[in-house]
C-alpha cells in the first residue's frame, strides 16, 4: 500500500472527485468497472461515499485516474447553478453514468439539442415533454413545470458588480461554468467576484465584457476598488481597466518601471512633461485630460 492511500479517509467529498476525474477521463461506470473488475453498482456506491473502496482497489484508482490526493478539491462541480430542468436532466445523466450523445439518443433528438437543454441555454418544446418525462421517470406534467420554471440568479446580498453580472447571467441564461469557460477562468474564480471577495484582473475584464454582451466601461464603472491618492492615479487606473492593461504593460509601454507609476498614482512623485505626453498616448486621452489630472492632484 503506498503512503497515498494509507492517509485517504474515504468520503463523500472524495467520491465526488472520484466521479469528476473519470468523466473529465471520457471513462462511463461501466468502462471503470470492466477495468477494476467490479460491478457498475460498485462504483456508484464508491462515488457516492457510501461504500469505501479496498486498499488494494484505492492503489489501482489513483494513477488509473491521475489524480493525487493532495489535489482533491473541497466540492464537486455540481448543477446548482443551473435552470430546474437542466440541473434534473444533468443528475439524470450523471446517475446514469451517460454521456450527452447516448441521452440524447435515448431521446431521439440530436446531442447540440440536447446539450442546450442540459446546459439552460435552451428550453424543450412540448412535443419533447413525453420523452423526456420517461427518461427522468415523472408526469409530462412534472417536465412541463419544469420547462416553464425560469432561470434565476439570487444576488441579494451581493455587492454593486456582482448584482450587475448575475443580473446579466440572468438574461443571457449563463452559469457560473458558462461565464467561467468564456472568460477562462473556474467558476469558483466568477463566484469570488459577484460576492466581492475579488475582482476581475485587467486582462479578464475585456473577456468579461464580452462574455456578458456589455461595455467595458460598464464593468469598470461597477467595480469595487479604494481610491487613488491622486486625479491622476483615478485617471491612470480607469483608463488601466477600460483597454485591459496590467500594471507591467502599462509600465513597459511607458518605458519605465511599476514602482514609478505607483508613486505617480499615489501622488508620491509627478511624471516629467515628456512622461505626461507619453502617458495621454499609452492612455489613449488627451493630453490636456492628463494635465488637468495632474493639477487637481496637486
Amino acid at each position: 500500500m503506498t503512503k497515498a492511500t494509507q492517509r485517504l479517509a474515504w468520503s463523500p467529498r472524495l467520491g465526488a472527485h472520484l466521479e469528476a476525474s473519470r468523466k473529465q477521463a471520457g471513462l462511463r461506470r461501466s468502462d471503470l468497472a470492466g477495468q477494476l473488475g467490479v460491478s457498475e453498482e460498485t462504483i456508484r456506491l464508491w462515488e457516492r461515499g457510501a461504500v469505501q473502496p479496498s486498499a488494494t482497489y484505492l492503489q489501482r484508482l489513483v494513477p488509473l485516474l491521475s489524480i493525487e490526493a493532495a489535489a482533491w478539491p473541497s466540492r464537486r462541480r455540481t448543477a446548482d447553478d443551473l435552470p430546474p430542468l437542466a440541473r434534473r436532466l444533468w443528475n439524470e445523466r450523471s446517475d446514469r453514468g451517460s454521456t450527452q450523445v447516448e441521452v440524447a439518443a435515448l431521446l431521439g433528438v440530436p446531442q447540440a439539442t440536447y446539450s442546450g437543454w442540459e446546459t439552460g441555454r435552451t428550453t424543450p418544446s412540448a412535443r419533447h415533454h413525453p420523452a423526456l418525462a420517461r427518461l427522468m421517470g415523472v408526469t409530462e406534467a412534472d417536465v412541463a413545470t419544469l420547462a416553464s420554471t425560469p432561470f434565476l440568479v439570487d444576488t441579494a446580498g451581493w455587492p454593486p458588480f456582482g448584482q450587475f453580472v448575475g443580473a446579466r447571467r440572468q438574461e443571457l441564461r449563463l452559469t457560473r461554468a458558462h461565464l467561467a469557460e468564456a472568460v477562462g477562468v473556474t467558476p469558483h474564480t466568477v463566484a469570488t467576484w459577484e460576492l466581492g471577495h475579488r475582482s476581475p484582473g485587467s486582462r479578464q475584464l475585456p473577456k468579461l465584457a464580452e462574455a456578458l454582451s456589455v461595455e467595458i466601461t460598464s464593468l469598470v464603472a461597477m467595480l469595487p476598488r479604494r481610491a487613488p491618492a491622486t486625479q491622476l492615479g483615478r485617471l491612470i487606473e480607469e483608463r488601466q481597466r477600460e483597454l485591459g492593461l496590467r500594471a507591467g504593460d502599462l509600465a513597459r509601454r511607458l518605458g519605465t518601471t511599476e514602482t514609478t507609476i505607483s508613486r505617480w498614482v499615489h501622488g508620491r512623485n509627478r511624471p516629467v512633461p515628456a512622461n505626461l505626453r507619453r502617458l495621454a498616448e499609452v492612455l489613449e486621452v488627451e493630453p490636456a485630460a492628463v494635465r488637468a489630472a495632474l493639477s487637481g492632484a496637486g
